[in-house]
């Protein structure tokens, strides 16, 4: 009988412990955020107000990314919710008349939501924005064929507002250990030319050259000024847009 009776307290003892290793195991789970899987699909939230207002407004909203081949355009657009795929690159650009040209090219952020704001802003003498999209060929002035869909949405801005007048800001990369050519003058003549570039397709597409007009900062404003990436120095060779004159 005093076996038996012993056999049951231990395998008593036994349950217990388990019971709070099992506990503890469960408890060290909820506590360990690294067991979090990775997820190819994400959301994207991305809504459309006027900067001043907060108020949503309607535009029309290019997104390139979404599909690989081409841009996906959303006509009288406020705000929505789409899926990502969180190893591509996307731009948001939006044309709307009465407000400056808006585009943003990211990554989106690690999360199971990205969240783009849009915030438009009304037109006015000064504004600038980068267009990073347009894009040249190394260390050549010559576009490259990717910068068109951005090159037809800053004709479209230059159509739905007629009277805006803008100029055309060139950059160049120059990494700080660069020998060859390295002088001002050049990269700064490099920059022109390809402010100058953009200044002649905007033309051929029939937007008025006194309309436009052209600087070039050479490498004096470069975003990362010891690029390690090419997605820096791509950065680096950006083409701005100024408002002149309304």
């Amino acid at each position: 009988m005093r076996s038996f009776l012993f056999f049951i307290f231990s395998l008593s003892c036994l349950l217990l412990a388990n019971n709070a290793s099992y506990a503890q195991f469960f408890e060290e789970l909820k506590i360990d955020s690294t067991q979090v899987p990775e997820v190819e699909d994400q959301k994207m939230q991305i809504t459309v107000t006027d900067f001043r207002s907060k108020m949503f407004i309607e535009a029309d909203v290019m997104i390139k990314g979404l599909n690989p081949r081409k841009t996906v355009v959303f006509k009288n657009f406020t705000d929505s919710t789409m899926l990502l795929k969180n190893y591509r690159i996307y731009t948001v650009s939006v044309v709307k008349e009465g407000y400056m040209y808006y585009a943003h090219k990211f990554w989106p952020a690690e999360s199971s939501t990205h969240y783009e704001r849009v915030e438009l802003k009304p037109l006015s003498v000064g504004l600038k924005t980068s267009i990073e999209d347009i894009t040249f060929l190394g260390d050549e002035t010559q576009l490259y064929h990717k910068s068109v869909p951005a090159l037809e949405e800053l004709v479209q801005f230059m159509t739905v507002n007629p009277s805006v007048k803008i100029c055309i800001v060139g950059h160049a990369n120059c990494p700080v250990n660069e020998e060859k050519k390295n002088s001002d003058a050049y990269y700064r003549r490099a920059s022109e030319k390809r402010a100058e570039a953009v200044v002649d397709y905007l033309v051929q597409h029939g937007i008025a050259s006194d309309r436009l007009s052209t600087r070039g900062m050479g490498n004096k404003q470069m975003l990362y000024p010891d690029p390690q990436t090419e997605w820096q120095v791509s950065a680096n060779r950006r083409v701005e847009i100024e408002v002149t004159d309304l």
